[in-house]
């Protein structure tokens, strides 16, 4: 498999950091896969995609921290995983569930908090919601590239987004009430 994810990349030195990113994270990327759909043939799969779109965004990889780099591969293989599983759940099921709608927020309000506050309110959201702004704002990932990433659409790229601004906006809203 690692020859099809080289023949995306061009450069000879992508290619050889890749394959080093392959070696070393393709196990991780199967457990997590694995830990979702409970089949290995699905696993397989979840991984496989993951590679194709981390083939095809190796320039953006090469920009992300040692010290993150786990984290990134993590969220890739779960969330690829997680579409997976949710495609077949829809087959089996044949129902589409609706999309709750939440009030914009201004990232500005946030600029207020300090960081370490901000980092403690955003470990109590639910993971896509956390993996979501680690792409967006600390990676600084744009919207398309997100969505090719997390294997949704850009729009629900937004609305994770505002969704997760908005519930940490309520959390801030409410230990600041209970401070006063």
């Amino acid at each position: 498999m690692l020859a099809v994810y080289l023949a995306v990349i061009s450069d000879e030195d992508d290619k050889n950091y890749f394959e080093k990113l392959y070696i070393k994270y393709r196990q991780v990327m199967y457990k997590i896969a694995y830990s979702v759909l409970h089949n290995s043939q699905d696993a397989e799969d979840a991984v496989h995609q993951a590679f194709l779109q981390i083939s095809g965004e190796i320039d953006k990889i090469r920009s992300i921290p040692c010290q993150e780099m786990v984290s990134y591969f993590v969220i890739i293989s779960r969330n690829t995983a997680v579409n997976i599983y949710n495609e077949n759940k829809t087959r089996a099921s044949h129902g589409i569930s609706a999309i709750e709608d939440n009030m914009y927020v201004e990232i500005d309000f946030f600029e207020k908090y300090d960081y370490k506050k901000l980092v403690e309110k955003i470990t109590l959201l639910p993971q896509m919601y956390k993996d979501i702004l680690f792409l967006r704002y600390l990676e600084g990932f744009s919207a398309k590239e997100t969505a090719r990433m997390l294997g949704i659409t850009i729009e629900n790229v937004y609305k994770r987004t505002e969704r997760a601004k908005s519930i940490l906006k309520e959390l801030l809203d409410k230990e600041e009430c209970c401070n006063e």
